[in-house]
């Protein structure tokens, strides 16, 4: 193998693990009712969501990022998108959530702490908390939505009071194909590895040429 195969076999080697990284993109639904059956109180988004597989359970994605929006309002981002996965439970503003969403069909799309969003409204930011409560004859659908203001916990919102709203429809399909989300270091070892091989090509031309 010439020294320019074997510089390229390294290269490839070295930029193969940071290339695989990537955030998967999933459109999501919610229609949703509050508990007091006022049709004017109804709570309707939709958007993306998108966040890498969870490193603790491959059946699930950790949200990061959220786009779209409720009854007009958009969606600001995910609360607390950092290291979150399947094995933590977060708790702010008095929710506890883990944002992790499952995507499989033969699976619940998100668990019972579910995920917390930020959300505009005329109040300000608002929060919508989604989670999944287990089918009842009161929420056949399993799934509820809080929306409120965490400035001032239990007050009227755009959406109607802080109560739950049951979930008639929550739904989660893959918006694309998975896109490679490439790191700072696979930019660095790119450079790296394009400025060796130039180097290697130099030599040999020296060696063969003397020029």
């Amino acid at each position: 193998m010439s020294k320019t195969s074997l510089s390229f076999a390294i290269f490839a080697a070295l930029i193969a693990g940071p290339i695989a990284l990537h955030a998967d993109t999933y459109s999501y639904i919610i229609n949703a009712a509050a508990a007091n059956g006022d049709p004017s109180y109804n709570f309707t988004a939709s958007g993306t969501m998108t966040g890498p597989v969870d490193p603790y359970n491959s059946a699930g994605v950790d949200v990061t990022a959220i786009t779209g929006s409720a009854n007009g309002y958009n969606f600001q981002g995910v609360v607390d998108p950092g290291t979150t996965d399947s094995q933590t439970i977060r708790t702010e503003y008095g929710y506890s959530f883990d944002n992790v969403l499952y995507p499989a069909s033969d699976a619940p799309h998100t668990d019972a702490a579910g995920f917390l969003l930020y959300l505009d409204s005329p109040l300000g930011t608002s929060l919508a908390h989604v989670y999944y409560t287990g089918v009842t004859s009161e929420n056949p659908g399993g799934y509820e939505v809080d929306v409120v203001d965490p400035n001032e916990p239990g007050a009227s919102t755009p959406f109607g009071v802080a109560t739950p709203f049951s979930v008639r429809r929550f739904s989660i399909a893959r918006a694309s194909a998975p896109s490679a989300v490439p790191e700072p270091s696979t930019f660095w070892l790119l450079g790296t590895g394009l400025a060796c091989l130039a180097g290697v090509a130099v030599r040999r031309r020296y060696a063969t040429t003397g020029v």
